[in-house]
Formats: C-alpha cells, sequence, structure tokens
C-alpha cells in the first residue's frame, strides 16, 4: 500500500466519522452573545448512512445540560429557540421546519406574561445545546436520542459574573 492510499483512506475515515457525529458548529465554544443580538447558527445532523434523523430542538441552559437533566423539580433554567429538522432520507427528506442560519439572544431581564420575573446577568456562561431524534436499524422503544452543546459568554460586558434578581 503506498502512502496516497493509506492517507486517501484515513481522511475518508475521519470524513465519514465527522459526518456522524452530531455537534453544534456554530456558535463556535466561547463565543460572546448579547441580549437581542443576533448570532450564527449550524448544527451538524447524525444523520448519515444507516441513521436516520428526525427532529431537534434548541435550547440555550444556563447551567452545562449534563447537570440539568438530574431528577430535579427545577432541573434548569434557559430558553428554548425552536425545533427543527435537516433534510436527510429516507428518514425525513422534505422537513418543514428547516433550521434558520441565524437565531436571537433572549434578553433574560424580561420573561413572558404572568408570574414569570426576569434577571439580568453579566458574563454568564450559557450553553447552547441540542437534543436530536434518531433512529438506526436496530429497534428502540421511541426514538434515540443525543445530546450536544458549545458554551457561550451571556452578556458579556467586562463586569464580575453575577445574575441580579429584579424586586428582590
Amino acid at each position: 500500500m503506498n502512502i496516497t492510499h493509506l492517507l486517501s483512506s484515513i481522511l475518508c475515515f475521519l470524513v465519514v466519522a465527522y459526518a456522524a457525529t452530531p455537534s453544534v458548529i456554530l456558535p463556535a465554544n466561547g463565543t460572546s452573545i448579547n441580549p437581542g443580538q443576533t448570532f450564527d447558527f449550524q448544527y451538524q445532523s447524525i444523520a448519515d448512512n444507516g441513521v436516520s434523523s428526525y427532529n431537534y430542538t434548541v435550547w440555550l441552559f444556563t447551567s452545562p445540560p449534563t447537570t440539568a437533566f438530574a431528577t430535579l423539580e427545577n432541573f434548569a433554567s434557559g430558553y428554548y429557540f425552536g425545533r427543527f429538522a435537516e433534510p436527510n432520507f429516507p428518514g425525513n427528506p422534505s422537513p418543514p421546519n428547516l433550521p434558520p442560519a441565524k437565531l436571537t439572544m433572549p434578553n433574560f431581564a424580561t420573561l413572558e406574561k404572568g408570574f414569570g420575573v426576569g434577571a439580568t446577568g453579566h458574563n454568564v456562561t450559557c450553553y447552547v445545546t441540542v437534543l436530536e431524534e434518531y433512529a438506526t436499524g436496530t429497534g428502540t422503544l421511541g426514538y434515540r436520542m443525543s445530546l450536544s452543546s458549545n458554551y457561550i459568554f451571556y452578556n458579556n460586558t467586562g463586569k464580575a459574573l453575577k445574575f441580579e434578581v429584579p424586586f428582590s
């Protein structure tokens, strides 16, 4: 086997391995995003040969998603960006809910109507997190789930890390 063939084989393997690895591409780890700012969003779906992807939900968590899914009444806080899907054959060839190229960072100081009260935060580490539904040729009860995230800095103003709850 010559060196060109070996390198070509290794490159092909890496491309296939990367394509099947679900990951948040944008925003990149460490990106600073302020409230109300639009930012680039790109997600690499798990869909590949032998793997069908269906839908994925995009969240912004204020705590690491590994601890967010603990069995607690209040396991996380954050924001729901939406439910999207990538075209992939044969699982979901023409999804009606394609992901946007940009998302808008919420302003945590203002929440929905009702009993919700916001809070402001400066230089808060948050996690753009994607939970994806997928299936393989191996049967399961329901869809399989993958979880991937990147950390970002919310409201990076150069002030010290803190949350301020109004009216407390």
